[in-house]
This record gives structure tokens, C-alpha cells and sequence, in this order.
């Protein structure tokens, strides 16, 4: 049991940075001057599921879910 939770908290710590690093980076740095406003509010929603992501991987670690 031991083995899985290390590797769990790992994993959420890899997924952290590359959501942070990378994944946030390229959703906030992209040029939306040319799209409709339904466009922009889709591609908000884009980084919160990102976000949601890395929440429910946490609980699950930790077995709350």
C-alpha cells in the first residue's frame, strides 16, 4: 500500500508542474483577439478542467473519492 501512495503523490506532483509549467502557459498565452466570444469563454473553461483534473487525481490518492 505503501508503494502505490508514494507513487500516487509522484504522479500528482509531475501533474502539477506540467499543468502549471506547460499546460497553463500555452492556454493563458494563446492569441484569442480573433475569436467569437464563445470561443474565449470555451477555452477559459479549458484551464479550469485542467485544474478540476488535478483536484479529483488528489482525492483519489488520498481515497477520498
Amino acid at each position: 500500500m505503501a508503494n502505490n501512495f508514494i507513487g500516487g503523490i509522484i504522479s500528482i506532483s509531475i501533474g502539477i508542474i506540467m499543468l502549471a509549467n506547460v499546460f497553463m502557459t500555452t492556454v493563458i498565452g494563446t492569441n484569442t483577439s480573433t475569436w467569437s466570444t464563445s470561443q474565449v469563454a470555451i477555452w477559459s473553461v479549458v484551464g479550469l478542467a485542467g485544474v478540476v483534473g488535478i483536484l479529483y487525481g488528489t482525492l483519489n490518492v488520498f481515497g477520498v473519492m
